[in-house]
């Protein structure tokens, strides 16, 4: 009886631990993490020197060319995901989009596109890898909680 009690305690243990963790809805995120000190001393000129992607909970996702208004951002009790409805917009194209967030350690978030992955795997024969289609990794920005514009 005491080992399947330890047995039990010791696979809830990750579990928890991954509950633990919580998305800071209020800093800023980029998927090169040069980029949160090229943002804090350029503004929007840091685009003009690197390719990255930016995503704050209130602006959505922005890069150059590239923005995703977010809509709605939902949460559960007890899970540290998010789910986002979104609108997405490259010049001249339009469309709908749902992400997954999800803490991908203390500092950083994967966010899967629902309309990426599914582009992605329409247009695939290739196998399933590892890094999954639509999947993106953002990084933390712990001296930016939005984008300083001059």
């Amino acid at each position: 009886m005491r080992r399947l009690a330890l047995v039990i305690a010791i696979m809830a243990t990750p579990v928890l631990a991954q509950e633990d963790m919580v998305i800071d809805q209020s800093k800023l995120y980029v998927t090169e993490p040069s980029a949160c000190q090229a943002l804090e001393q350029q503004g929007v000129d840091a685009w003009l020197d690197q390719d990255f992607l930016s995503l704050s909970f209130t602006g959505g996702i922005q890069s150059m060319e590239f923005h995703c208004n977010f809509y709605d951002i939902e949460s559960r009790p007890n899970t540290p995901l998010l789910f986002v409805d979104a609108v997405c917009e490259f010049p001249g194209t339009l469309y709908p989009d749902i992400l997954a967030i999800a803490p991908n350690g203390p500092d950083s978030i994967l966010v899967v596109s629902g309309a990426d992955t599914t582009l992605a795997l329409a247009s695939s024969d290739a196998p399933p890898s590892d890094n999954p289609v639509g999947t993106t990794l953002y990084h933390r920005c712990d001296n930016l909680s939005e984008i300083p514009v001059d």
